[in-house]
């Protein structure tokens, strides 16, 4: 039919610039309006589009720009996370954290603290102390315990309570060496005594903020390379 115009339209025509050769054509809402525009100006009106196709296309551009607008704020809101999570992490450079491991260092004046991790309903829990040399300096009988975590205290003081712990003159009780000393707990399960898993108390001497999955790790002054994920209790 005369009248019509049934050139093709342009990039020109539309206000779109060419691509380079070896560039990949990135459109944006902007340039998929100005497409949809140059389908009306230039469709034929003995057939026109049906409204179908503009809402179709209408909710393209919107679903295109929502997911757009969605993964910008994702970004953002891990970036605070991340910047958040740096933040408090570098704040516990030098205190002490509870962390599953078995070596514990004793100062001059106070104690060791730790806890073990019972599996099970326990008619008997036992944590034993050994120093550097392997001589065992104390035992701890913790009784019964139900399944979950159970704290223990020892005062640093090495006493005579059985054979398997030193003799001592008399009835005199002795401060332990300053030092590293080492945790064992065993628990009589059904009858059965089986080794329980240990909860000590370390230092945090530096942290790592890892670009993975694994998140802050903390560097510890006796178990090393930590996560964050792991720690029981910061004290």
């Amino acid at each position: 039919m005369e009248g019509i115009d049934k050139t093709l339209p342009t990039f020109e025509s539309m206000g779109l610039s060419k691509q380079k050769p070896l560039e990949k054509p990135r459109l944006g809402q902007e340039d998929f309006m100005n497409l949809m525009m140059a389908q009306i100006k230039h469709q034929d009106p003995m057939k026109p589009m049906e409204n179908g196709d503009f809402i179709s296309q209408m909710a393209e551009f919107s679903s295109v720009s929502g997911l757009k607008e969605l993964k910008d704020s994702f970004n953002t809101l891990a970036n605070a996370l991340q910047s958040s999570q740096a933040l408090q992490a570098s704040s516990m450079v030098g205190r002490q954290v509870m962390v599953p491991g078995d070596v514990v260092e004793l100062a001059a004046q106070g104690g060791i603290r730790g806890s073990v991790e019972i599996p099970h309903a326990a008619e008997k829990v036992t944590v034993k102390i050994f120093n550097q040399s392997g001589a065992q300096v104390a035992v701890m009988d913790l009784g019964p315990q139900r399944p979950g975590s159970t704290q223990f205290n020892w005062d640093g003081i090495i006493k005579k309570l059985d054979d398997t712990v030193p003799a001592v003159a008399g009835n005199q009780e002795i401060r332990a060496e300053v030092g590293v000393y080492r945790v064992k707990a065993e628990a009589i399960i059904d009858g059965k005594s089986s080794a329980v898993k240990t909860f000590t108390v370390d230092k945090v001497d530096s942290v790592l903020l890892a670009n993975d999955k694994q998140g802050v790790t903390l560097n510890l002054k006796h178990a090393g390379a930590t996560l964050l994920s792991e720690v029981q209790e910061i004290i």
